[in-house]
């Protein structure tokens, strides 16, 4: 007989079970937790920074770019820019309307952005103080504004076509803005910030390393740019030309000191101006130079030895029959000397001078020079010109070269070779950049005088500057004399070629090149004008005498006036010193009655970098004339000023 089985605790059965899962449980959360807290902790961690961070990268201040005494040339001001976050935007139409009203747009273009469903989007970039306060009062819904910077050319069109203009990106597009971009373009400033669950920056955690800004230093001469840049507006406004150019060089360094091309265009508004008025003609456009080039010839065949000093050639009284073709003079003669030839600007002499050389020993000599090859200069665009290889001469190419005709060159080319012929026979590389240096004017690197090679003999140079100088004192170049100074010069009028075949009667390009020789440092002055409209075309006519005014601006930069020993600049080692600054003026701020107003404070005596400092506080539109230290202001000292308003300063008198 068996007995009864003993009956089963399902109670006990059940709480075992659950303590048995309650452990496993309490193992799994133990091994769980060891997991987060220890063995996976670190790569968590990071996985969670991820998540609940990001990197915004914020534009940095572009570096400056100035002229060689310090004085801002370009510069980036900090201005709001407007933008909206679209999905925040209840009523977008009335938002779209309001908006319009106060940045001037249309309003469908608005309305256009705001139905984006992007969480960001620019309305516009870069507005005035005026208008950014304007909309911070409207406290539209979902639209905010940003600090970016924006390029600011305190000289507006002096210098434009070398320095340039960067785009709204900060990016170089032109000029010297584009050379050296590298330079002035400075990394975007990473910013480290806390995001909601929406991905939204909330709080701005850690802001990355400072960037490393780099200021462009130039050769150019504020002052000596303002007397170019005067005399070639009335030069071509007043002969009607199509366009002019000028280049200031130091002959003895290949620095360029003024630049001037005209038409011009404001730097401010760039993209107003076209394509061609923005092309800087002084290395993008060639131009058969005419009787200018016979300072190569006679460079030519002094150094080969193929023509003696004082050698006799019979002019023909003006008309030359040469290999089926006629050879003209302006002014005819009868015989003339080597040296005549040259200071009269004989057509026919040039020819009788260029069959005593060798068609590759010409060409030699005159690729020497740089000729038919590009000068290298930082400039962007620079065409190399032409110069035919003897190989493919005809009979008459060789004569042709000889007075100008045939060979093509840049105003910048033949300033260059034009150095070299008066500075002893050595040809350096021209450059616009003196200097790169951080904003405490530490040198990162800096551009010293480069020699190409060496041209023609001293003694060749000699002979041409006595040349050179009979031509400015009894010869073609009359009107380029300036009393007291020893000035060395060559004119130049070339007809254009014209399209239909052979060259236009009507259409010239009259030029002058020279020197100015008892100043320190010696300064090449070329002065191109294309297709002057009136009656007098020639260069000795119209060239020569804008040479003079420049001539007579830059020696006066000294207060007084030629004489036989007449340093413009001090030259140490170290070139162009600055005259000592005069004594610091503090000027205070002061904020006007109402928000958004300044009280103007009195700038005289201010050079133009401090002026700018404190137009940028105001927040001002400022508009500068003229170079040195501050003379007059518009508005007037005490006045009130409403930001975005206009503040005109004129500058003249001794440079800082």
């Amino acid at each position: 007989m068996f007995r009864d089985a003993k009956p089963i605790n399902w109670v006990a059965v059940r709480i075992a079970l659950v303590a048995m899962v309650f452990a496993a449980a309490t193992v799994l959360l133990v091994v769980r937790a060891y997991r987060l807290q220890v063995s996976d902790a670190d790569s968590l961690k990071s996985i969670a920074d991820r998540q609940r961070t990001t990197v915004l990268h914020l534009e940095a201040r572009r570096g400056m770019i100035l002229d060689r005494t310090g004085d801002q040339m370009a510069a980036s001001l900090e201005v709001d820019s407007i933008y909206a976050r679209p999905r925040r935007i209840a009523d977008k139409k009335t938002t779209a309307r309001r908006l319009a009203g106060l940045l001037e747009m249309k309003e469908e273009d608005i309305l256009g952005k705001l139905d984006d469903n992007r969480a960001f989007v620019w309305i516009q970039r870069r507005v005035s103080p005026l208008v950014a306060e304007k909309i911070k009062e409207a406290d539209l819904q979902g639209i905010l504004s940003a600090k970016e910077y924006k390029r600011f050319y305190p000289l507006k069109s002096s210098a434009a076509h070398s320095i340039g203009f960067a785009g709204i990106d900060s990016q170089g597009l032109e000029g010297l803005e584009l050379s050296y971009d590298k330079d002035l373009k400075v990394d975007p400033v990473p910013v480290t910030a806390q995001k909601d669950a929406k991905g939204r920056p909330v709080m701005f955690a850690a802001i990355g390393r400072d960037p490393k800004r780099h200021d462009l230093h130039l050769t150019l001469d504020g002052n000596i740019q303002h007397v170019v840049e005067r005399a070639l507006d009335e030069a071509v406004h007043q002969e009607k030309a199509k366009s002019g150019v000028v280049v200031v060089m130091d002959a003895d360094s290949g620095e360029i000191l003024a630049l001037a091309v005209r038409p011009t265009y404001n730097l401010n508004t760039f993209y107003r101006a076209s394509a061609d008025v923005r092309r800087n003609r002084s290395v993008a456009d060639t131009y058969e130079p005419g009787s200018t080039f016979k300072v190569f010839l006679a460079a030519a065949a002094l150094d080969l030895g193929k023509a003696a000093p004082g050698e006799k050639f019979y002019c023909h009284k003006g008309v030359y029959r040469y290999r089926n073709s006629e050879i003209h003079d302006l002014v005819p003669h009868k015989t003339l000397s080597f040296e005549d030839v040259i200071v009269h600007s004989s057509n026919i002499g040039a020819v009788k001078i260029a069959e005593k050389l060798g068609r590759d020993e010409f060409y030699r000599v005159l690729r020497r020079f740089g000729f038919g090859s590009p000068t290298e200069a930082d400039l962007p665009g620079e065409r190399r010109g032409t110069l035919p290889l003897p190989g493919r001469w005809s009979v008459l190419t060789k004569a042709n070269i000889a007075f100008g005709q045939g060979v093509a060159v840049n105003p910048l080319q033949l300033t260059t070779a034009f150095a070299a012929a008066i500075n002893g026979g050595y040809l350096y590389r021209p450059h616009l950049m003196k200097r790169i240096a951080t904003p405490l004017g530490e040198t990162v690197r800096e551009n010293r005088p480069v020699l190409v090679r060496r041209v023609i003999k001293q003694s060749t140079s000699d002979h041409l500057l006595k040349i050179l100088r009979r031509a400015v004192r009894k010869g073609t170049g009359k009107a380029a004399a300036i009393e007291g100074a020893d000035v060395v010069g060559k004119t130049g009028t070339a007809q254009k070629a014209d399209p239909s075949g052979g060259y236009s009667k009507e259409k010239y390009v009259a030029s002058f090149i020279g020197a100015l020789l008892d100043v320190k440092p010696r300064l090449v002055i070329c002065v191109m004008l294309d297709e002057p409209s009136n009656e007098h075309r020639t260069g000795g006519k119209i060239a020569a005498p804008v040479f003079r005014k420049i001539g007579q601006g830059i020696l006066g930069l000294c207060g007084s006036r030629p004489s036989k020993t007449f340093p413009i600049l001090a030259l140490a080692s170290d070139r162009y010193k600055r005259k000592p600054a005069r004594g610091e003026k503090h000027v205070n701020v002061r904020r006007g009655p109402k928000p958004g107003e300044w009280v103007v404070p009195d700038m005289t005596g201010l050079n133009m970098l401090q002026v700018l400092e404190i137009c940028g506080k105001m927040k001002c539109d400022a508009s500068f004339q003229g170079v040195g230290y501050a003379v007059r202001q518009e508005p007037r000292p005490g006045g009130i000023l409403k930001e975005g308003a206009p503040m005109r300063v004129s500058f003249g008198g001794e440079t800082s």
